[in-house]
This record gives structure tokens, sequence and C-alpha cells, in this order.
């Protein structure tokens, strides 16, 4: 139904009593005045917030390493400087960390350093996850910074 036929029905149901004047002025400023988003929505409408978006983004990573949150990146990179950081910082932290794997498996002893990295790594990112979620900017430790 348009504008025009929810005034209409407002209207009638105002004449007929069932709601009152001040009910009919209310919904009718809400019909007539445009949305506004508010201070924590981003320029997309994905029904979440810029902190749970960014938070989805450090998820991502169980998911597909750095497949996911690039492509997330990539699309939404000019929308939010947050959402742009965070990714920078993803993608800075998962090839640093492929690196650091590449060279400790080439080693002897870094094939025992391997799976203390594997969990470093997870619980890196639950904690970006976790700063991400409470609005804070977390930077990965030991990260080389690719992308600035």
């Amino acid at each position: 139904m348009d504008t025009y036929g929810k005034l209409e029905q407002l209207k009638k149901l105002l004449d007929q009593g069932a709601i009152t004047h001040e009910e009919y002025e209310r919904e009718k400023a809400k019909l007539l005045t445009p949305p506004v988003s508010s201070p924590g929505q981003p320029a997309w409408d994905l029904g979440i917030d810029e902190r749970t978006f960014v938070g989805l983004m450090h998820a991502s990573q169980f998911l597909s390493s750095f497949i996911v949150p690039l492509i997330v990146w990539l699309l939404y990179k000019d929308k939010s400087a947050k959402v742009d950081e965070a990714g920078k910082e993803i993608l800075n932290f998962e090839i640093s960390y492929t690196l650091y794997i590449i060279v400790l498996c080439i080693t002897i002893v870094g094939l025992v350093i391997v799976p203390v990295v594997g969990i470093a790594i997870f619980v890196m990112i639950i904690i970006a996850i976790i700063k991400a979620l409470n609005g804070e900017s977390w930077k990965y430790p030991l990260t080389i910074r690719f992308l600035k």
C-alpha cells in the first residue's frame, strides 16, 4: 500500500474513533517523514550494526581463512573506515601467519611449533571478534603491515 492509501486508512480510523487525534498525527508524521538511519547503522543496510559486521569479518576467517574477509573488504571498504581498517588488518594477519607457518614447516624444529602457532591464531581471532563486538580496534600481534 502506498503512502496515500495509508494516510486514507489512518483518516478513516480517526473518523471512526478507533484512534485519537494524537495517534493520527504521530502516525501521519511517520509516514510523511523519510527514514533516517541511526548513527550506529552503516551505509549498507544488512540489518546489523558496524561492530557486528566487523566481528563477523573476523569470524569468517574460521570458514575460509582470507577469502571471505577479502571479498567483504573489497565490497565494503569504501563505505566504512572501520571495515576498511579491519579488512586490512585481517589480510595482513593471514598473509603474515601463512608465511610464518611456511617457514616453520621448512625447519625440523618448526614442525613442533606449528601446532602452538595454530592455537595462538585461533585465540587471536577470538580476541579480535570480542574486541570488534565491543567497538574496539585490535592489531594482531607480530603482523607484518603489507596493506596500510
